[in-house]
């Protein structure tokens, strides 16, 4: 009986003790960006390892353009509660999300991972697209893109591509599963990016696995925001037909969120798009400012260099469509990033790539936006023979491999943490 009473004591304090345990590990998983040192370490899979890259020249220019950004990512990084967007726009190169995605997962370790950010179902439009989710229908769909429609304006929005079915009884599923890894995210926050009128169904957002249905929060003309209670990892939207009028159901393309703090990092590309092709498009920016950017990273100039593109007309291009984003979205910053070099149409050595890669560079200095040079610092006129003869260039040698984009990714991030390790080190 003394034995008990002894131990009584020790027991319930043990049980205290394993229950402050178990509150300090939620709490810090909570608040874990208030933990972690303000700078970030760039390690060895960060780096990459070929000598014609010129690593030490891998510097943003006009860094101090990015400041405010910094800014907001070194609050995540130590006190937490901020939610960082950045949106890469491109062409292929940036649509396969394979040079993303490198960016992404990074940034997302260093700083929180708010969300996978904009999808589109690229397949069902009949194009290649990322392969960290799927898209699945019932139905067959017809799709179209901005860089083939060439109006003076064109009916696109935020993908850049538009997809629409007349059937009523139409469903779209994204499943947050990576077809490579099988790894599974998680979500709470659906943005539908629509632009209804009397025509289009209305929808209904629901996860069929937790049987829960979204709850419409918010919606304009350009989008509508839904919520689940409970956060899942696929989402149903279904055509909803419900006047005699009602004839399609058109999408734009969506948005997933976590609801927590950290970084999401938007990929937008379309096959063969130039700076003019976003531009001509007559809702991309509008909608955009949906995203809330942080950044705009623009990153062009390998499909205007296939054929002779005149420098002022190309100078003009990038000024449209940045005029665009920042009417729609003020508070967004700029980066331009000037393309790797590839050949000409496949067949040889492309002399139009410095001439591209100059006029964004000029652009960037005249207008004080930050320049990522990734085709000075990767080797600059004829480093495409280095790049294929190294496997990072693919057989029709314009676009990369795999491995080539996982390399241009990591250059990428570097160049960022670059820039905010040195914007941590001169905070007062």
């Amino acid at each position: 009986m003394a034995v008990l009473m002894i131990l009584a004591p020790y027991r319930i304090t043990r049980l205290r003790l394993l229950i402050s345990a178990a509150f300090l590990i939620l709490f810090i998983g909570q608040c874990q960006s208030q933990f972690r040192p303000p700078q970030v370490d760039i390690t060895p899979a960060d780096t990459v390892g070929y000598s014609f890259i010129q690593q030490e020249a891998n510097e943003i220019q006009n860094i101090a353009h990015l400041n405010p950004f910094f800014s907001k990512l070194y609050e995540q990084r130590v006190q937490g509660g901020q939610k960082i967007n950045i949106v890469q726009i491109g062409d292929s190169h940036i649509l396969g999300n394979f040079l993303t995605r490198e960016v992404r997962e990074r940034l997302q370790r260093a700083f929180g991972d708010a969300g996978r950010g904009f999808l589109f179902p690229y397949k069902l439009a009949g194009t290649n697209g990322p392969k960290d989710f799927l898209a699945e229908s019932n139905c067959r769909w017809s799709g179209a893109s901005c860089q083939r429609d060439l109006d003076v304006s064109t009916p696109f929005g935020l993908s850049g591509f538009m997809i629409e079915t007349s059937n009523p009884k139409g469903l779209l599923t994204f499943r947050l599963r990576d077809t490579a890894t099988a790894e599974t995210k998680q979500f709470t926050k659906v943005t539908i990016f629509q632009r209804k009128t009397a025509l289009d169904y209305d929808l209904e957002i629901r996860d069929d696995i937790s049987n829960q249905k979204a709850q419409l929060f918010l919606e304009n003309e350009y989008a509508r925001t839904y919520y689940f209670d409970r956060p899942v990892s696929q989402v149903t939207i279904a055509a909803d037909r419900r006047t005699s009028q009602q004839k399609f159901f058109r999408l734009d393309g969506i948005d997933l969120e976590n609801e927590l703090s950290g970084v999401i990092y938007h990929s937008i590309g379309v096959n063969g798009a130039k700076f003019q092709d976003f531009a001509r498009a007559k809702y991309f920016a509008k909608q955009i400012a949906e995203l809330q950017p942080d950044l705009f990273i623009l990153s062009f100039g390998t499909n205007e260099s296939q054929g002779k593109t005149e420098p002022a007309y190309l100078y003009r291009t990038m000024e449209n469509l940045v005029n665009q984003l920042l009417e729609n979205a003020p508070g967004a910053l700029i980066m331009l990033t000037t393309p790797a070099d590839s050949y000409l149409r496949g067949k040889g050595f492309n002399p139009n790539m410095a001439t591209t890669s100059a006029v964004i560079r000029k652009f960037a200095q005249d207008k004080g936006f930050a320049l990522w040079d990734l085709f000075y610092m990767s080797g600059g006129e004829n480093s495409a023979i280095s790049w294929k003869t190294s496997g990072l260039m693919t057989s029709d040698s314009v676009h990369y491999t795999k491995a080539g984009y996982a390399v241009q990714g990591k250059l990428l991030y570097q160049s960022l943490i670059k820039g905010y390790n040195a914007f941590v080190l001169e905070r007062p």
